[in-house]
């Protein structure tokens, strides 16, 4: 008797510790959906990785490029004025890197006046085939930002950039 009941807590023991982590990855195989931001369960890390990345400006002088945040394609403006990179609200919100009950509190200095931004980590922001895993970037309150910006905490980050003619250079 004593046997039996050693035997069925020991197995509820093994199914208690190993449990959550098979229906995590359960759910997240089945689903393809972003985990619950609260569980604060992230895609496992890629190395950061480099190469040559070269930008034709546009008839007005700017760096527009396609880029991947968190794995998903956005345009943005490649801006050195920027300390750091900064989304869109509405993509952002896509990204589920912000919701309705973000507090929008850092205040920053635009061309167009004062605005204000949510703080937040990118997993990886993807530049041809330059990629840079926890990226610091802000999210600018809806509205306030016509254009995502890749800045300067993804720039600084390379091992150079530079103009040459109307190309923007970029190494890692």
């Amino acid at each position: 008797m004593l046997r039996g009941v050693l035997i069925i807590a020991g197995a509820t023991v093994a199914v208690a510790a190993f449990a959550p982590n098979f229906v995590n990855r359960y759910f997240e195989q089945k689903t393809h959906a972003p985990a619950p931001r609260a569980m604060n369960i992230s895609a496992p890390k890629q190395e950061s990785y480099g190469g040559n990345v070269q930008i034709q400006a546009d008839r007005f002088g700017h760096y527009e490029t396609d880029v991947q945040i968190n794995g998903r394609s956005l345009t943005a403006l490649v801006d050195t004025g920027a300390s750091l990179v900064v989304l869109r609200y509405e993509d952002a919100r896509s990204l589920g890197l912000v919701y309705g009950s973000d507090r929008f509190d850092l205040t920053v200095q635009t061309a167009n006046g004062v605005g204000h931004v949510h703080r937040v980590k990118l997993s990886s922001v993807r530049l041809g085939s330059i990629q840079l895993d926890d990226v610091d970037a802000l999210v600018a309150e809806e509205g306030l930002l016509p254009k995502n910006l890749l800045g300067m905490s993804f720039l600084r980050r390379l091992s150079r950039y530079e103009v040459r003619d109307d190309t923007l250079i970029l190494n890692r």
